[in-house]
């Protein structure tokens, strides 16, 4: 699969458009005539561009769904102006898709992959417990697992949504749990490793089919549960792995979310759990809003509505 043309590239009237991108919004109003129209952003690695079908609405609606991948047929033109495509056909794309192909449509996390490759590896070598460290020599030997960690998106729209989002997330938690370790007296080891392996399960719960999508075991069991599973198989590789080490860490992954109503079955119930989770929160709002911001300012000082967190939000003037 080859992609033609990227949305940085759509830049001149008429411009004629064949090609594959991701829906990142899609919308139905009934416009001044009573007639339905259909809205959608569509993205690639390079930028956001809307599109507009304005024909056979309830017909096209049922051929996609947000989050999809899906192939474009259109023109665009100016309005208001800003590029808008006016979409003749738009469907999903049911061909198979691989992990290397999706690097089109999703950019890349900022610090770079083979940047945050050397980063989790450098951590590794900080981890004292042997027990510990055993365990991720195990991953490593997992390439069908490792290449999804380190590739994958955090989520599939709400933060870290980048080829390499999962592992810029858990490392950003793990560097800032070293800190606070050291400010509160937890143990280091323990929230490195909670850190890298709280999410592990969403290597499981995404898949590949039109864009990430959640997988039918992603749906069924969520990644906690899936985590905690790959965690422990993992574990049982590792002679001599004591028990309350291993519990500990099952219990982070259990726990990270912090209540039932996010999807953890229980509360995090020690000093590393409560630190991973609050980590884990804070380190997925905060770029949650960064990415909101970088494509919904509604000026040069207020973004626009977020409907997850509730708010607009503020960015300071550049000093």
């Amino acid at each position: 699969m080859r992609k033609g043309i990227f949305i940085k590239d759509i830049n001149k009237e008429g411009v004629e458009v064949n090609d594959l991108f991701i829906v990142s919004k899609k919308n139905i109003f009934t416009g001044k005539n009573n007639a339905k129209y259909m809205s959608v952003e569509l993205k690639d690695k390079t930028g956001i561009i809307e599109g507009k079908v304005w024909e056979n609405v309830d017909n096209t609606n049922k051929l996609f769904e947000k989050d999809d991948l899906v192939f474009v047929k259109a023109k665009m033109r100016l309005y208001q102006e800003k590029p808008q495509l006016t979409i003749t056909g738009i469907r999903r794309f049911e061909n198979e898709v691989s992990l290397e192909d999706m690097c089109a449509f999703f950019p890349e996390a900022e610090p770079g992959i083979e940047n945050l490759k050397k980063g989790f590896f450098q951590l590794l070598n900080e981890i004292e417990d042997p027990h510990i460290a055993s365990v991720f020599s195990v991953l490593i030997r997992r390439n069908d697992i490792l290449e999804k960690y380190f590739l994958y998106p955090a989520s599939i729209a709400v933060h870290h949504v980048s080829l390499g989002g999962l592992l810029e997330h858990s490392l950003s938690m793990a560097h800032m749990g070293k800190h606070v370790a050291d400010i509160t007296g937890a143990d280091k080891d323990i929230i490195i490793a909670g850190s890298l392996l709280h999410d592990i399960g969403k290597v499981e719960e995404f898949c590949i089919k039109g864009g990430f999508q959640y997988s039918d075991r992603g749906r069924l069991m969520g990644h906690i549960a899936l985590g905690t599973l790959m965690f422990e198989e993992m574990a049982k590789e590792v002679n001599g792995f004591p028990e309350h080490t291993s519990d500990m860490l099952a219990h982070i992954i259990i726990s990270h979310h912090g209540v039932e109503e996010w999807g953890s079955p229980k509360k995090p119930m020690s000093i590393e759990a409560l630190i991973v989770h609050y980590l884990d929160d804070l380190d997925a709002k905060v770029m949650g809003v960064k990415e909101h911001m970088k494509q919904n300012m509604a000026d040069e000082k207020w973004s626009e509505y977020h409907r997850l967190y509730g708010a607009r939000f503020y960015k300071l003037p550049e000093r």
